[in-house]
This record gives C-alpha cells, sequence and structure tokens, in this order.
C-alpha cells in the first residue's frame, strides 16, 4: 500500500511522523504528522539524518547531560562514539593537580565528571596530548595510530593514562603496540569526581542541518495543515532533507532570541525546546531552540522553508509552542508537556527578526 508521500521515494504504507524526534521524549498534546510520510522515506531520512542529531554534537550533550533516554534505553555515549560521520565528543579540562589537560565524560543524568579512557602523549615540541582510548581500537592499534599521525604525534611517548580496573590489560597492551612501555602508575583506576570548568569541541556534518530543517518543515505543516507539502515552493527544503547540499541556503545560526523574555534576561526554570513557525505573503520562516534551560541559551536555529505558496496578500501568521520536561529522568514515555507560547506573546513578531 502505498500513499502520496511528501518525498521522491521509493515509497510504501504512511506512517505517523513525530516532527520533534521521539528520542527526545514525549510530550502531552504533542500529535505526531499523519499523511504525510511514508515508513520508508521516514527511515531513510531518520538514519541518515537524526542518528547524528541524536548522537553526537550539541543536542547528544545535553541529551546525555539531562538524562534523556532513548527508545531503546541508554543511547550510546557521546564521549566514546560519533554517529553519522561525525566524531565524539571531546571535553577538555585541567584538573588540579596534573599539569597538562586531560579528557573527560560526563555521567549520564548529572553534571559529574571523571576523566575518560585515554592516554597522554608528551612530544618534545608538540608538547602534551590527551588521546582517547576509542572503543573501535580494541584489537585495532592502527587506529590509534592513525590519530598520532593525524596529529603529528608519530614519535610521541605515553606518560600517562587512565582506564577503569576491567580495562586495564587492553590499555596497557595498545600502549605496547604504540611502541610505548606500559607501567602500572600510567593507569589511574580511581578519580574523584569534582566540578570543572569544561570545553567542548563538537563536530557535525550536514546530516545534523537536515535533520535541523526536517523538524522545521514537519512542524510547519502540521501547524498549517491546509499546506500539503507537495506544493513547488518546498522543493528545495525537501531536496536538502532527502539528500544534503549546502545546508546554509536552509538553516542560519541566530545569536539573538526569539522569545521576548529571553531577551529581557529571564531564563525557563526547567529544559524545554522552543519551535515557532511565521507564515508571511513573502516566506514561510520556522525558528528552533533546543534544550534551553536554567543556565543554557543555545543558539536558534532559522530555517527557511521557501515563498508561501498562497497568491492572496493576507497578514502575517506565527504559531509557537515550547516542549517542557517537568521531570527530565522519565525520558521517553509521559511527562513532558507541550504548551502554546502564542497566546502570552511570548515570541516576537517577524519585524522584530531582522
Amino acid at each position: 500500500m502505498s500513499g502520496n508521500c511528501i518525498y521522491p521515494g521509493p515509497h510504501g504504507v504512511m506512517s505517523p511522523e513525530h516532527y520533534l524526534p521521539a528520542s527526545l521524549g514525549s510530550f502531552s498534546s504533542c500529535e505526531p504528522l499523519l499523511e504525510k510520510v511514508c515508513e520508508c522515506c521516514n527511515s531513510k531520512i531518520g538514519n541518515e539524518t537524526e542518528t547524528q542529531f541524536l548522537r553526537t554534537g550539541p543536542i547528544a550533550f545535553f541529551r546525555w547531560m539531562i538524562g534523556i533516554k532513548g527508545r531503546k534505553g541508554l543511547p550510546p555515549s557521546p564521549f566514546y562514539k560519533g554517529a553519522g560521520g561525525a566524531p565524539p565528543i571531546y571535553a577538555i579540562a585541567r584538573a588540579p593537580g596534573f599539569p597538562f589537560d586531560l579528557l573527560w565524560e560526563i555521567c549520564f543524568g548529572t553534571e559529574d565528571c571523571f576523566p575518560l579512557r585515554q592516554v597522554v602523549f608528551e612530544h618534545p615540541l608538540a608538547g602534551t596530548h590527551p588521546i582517547p582510548i576509542l572503543d573501535s581500537m580494541r584489537e585495532h592499534p592502527d587506529i590509534l595510530l592513525s590519530e598520532l599521525q593525524e596529529r603529528g604525534l608519530e614519535h610521541a611517548k605515553p606518560i600517562h593514562a587512565f582506564a577503569a580496573p576491567d580495562e586495564i590489560p587492553f590499555v596497557s597492551e595498545l600502549i605496547a603496540a604504540v611502541g610505548g612501555k606500559p607501567a602500572e602508575d600510567w593507569v589511574t583506576t580511581k578519580f574523584e569526581p569534582q566540578r570543572l570548568e569544561i570545553v567542548l569541541t563538537v563536530s557535525v556534518t550536514s546530516a545534523f542541518f537536515r535533520a535541523v530543517a526536517k523538524i522545521g518543515f514537519h512542524y510547519a505543516l502540521k501547524m498549517f495543515p491546509q499546506l500539503t507539502g507537495m506544493e513547488s515552493e518546498f522543493e528545495g527544503i525537501k531536496s536538502f532533507i532527502w539528500k544534503g547540499g549546502d545546508s546554509s541556503r536552509f538553516v542560519l545560526q541566530r545569536l539573538d532570541h526569539i522569545v521576548e523574555n529571553f531577551r529581557r534576561g529571564y531564563r525557563p526554570m526547567g529544559w524545554c525546546h522552543i519551535l515557532s513557525v511565521v507564515r508571511s505573503y513573502d516566506q514561510i520562516v520556522v525558528f528552533t531552540q533546543f534544550f534551553t534551560g536554567p543556565r543554557s541559551l543555545p543558539p536558534t536555529y532559522e530555517i527557511r522553508l521557501g515563498r508561501d505558496p498562497s497568491r492572496i496578500i493576507t497578514r502575517s501568521e506565527r504559531k509557537a509552542h515550547i516542549f517542557l520536561y517537568p521531570d527530565p529522568s522519565v525520558g521517553v514515555g509521559p511527562g513532558g508537556l507541550m504548551a502554546d507560547l502564542d497566546p502570552a506573546n511570548y515570541v516576537f513578531p517577524p519585524g522584530m527578526l531582522t
């Protein structure tokens, strides 16, 4: 059975589409987009874009720290494993008593950190560099060698290592395989958790922005049901979501905020996502802000969907919603709340976004 899927196919049975990915949680009153996307296209786009969006980069960091579980439980650690062609998250800080920087990971659902599994290498010219020991390096020391070569550390010496007790043999063998000499005092098996000022390095590819564009496009179709998604004005955004391209044509990062209270210095009391769509005669634009919280106001993504298919000049329309986590530990399942932001006029009108 096939339906009128808005994407090029191959098509299958039509399926409900969660415009806000289900792995970000379940929110009451958030109804899926219906009769727009088939199972085949939904699966293809999800595998190519949402895997990276959810498992590495900025979204994965907040999802891990806050403790949002996926449909299959605990997600893979974004500090050890990349996704969708993007590397893991690198969190660097210097702990008291150590003369060099270390890599850290966050304990799921907390803001506590502890050293990542790593080996610290020292080079006579390049200095010290912590190198993460990833799962992929087990029985594959060539991956570690390639990492050292890429950083210009072929002749660096290992001077310290961190690993859990059951991982010491694996790390020791890896050190020996790259020409180092394991020593017992290189491995620290105990480290007290502490609060640190951590610098994060996150990298994403076009897949991340395709996922953002998909969320914005599908949210707009849900908010304005008279739009079919098949209009010619949407061919550009659909092509970008389907197969990629120049993300700057469709997705931009904004440093200002579209929520009036945020611009006045207020902050939400809990973690939330914000989606807003503005429909004018000239164009349809969606704004998204993910994992806004008491101490976090991340950039706003502006998604340009294209011209409004309507040829009738009417007043601009705006829809805006907040997706609030009252209890982040709930994760997937009842507990989240979707609420309308528009009646309270929390979101700036289009003329104030320029």
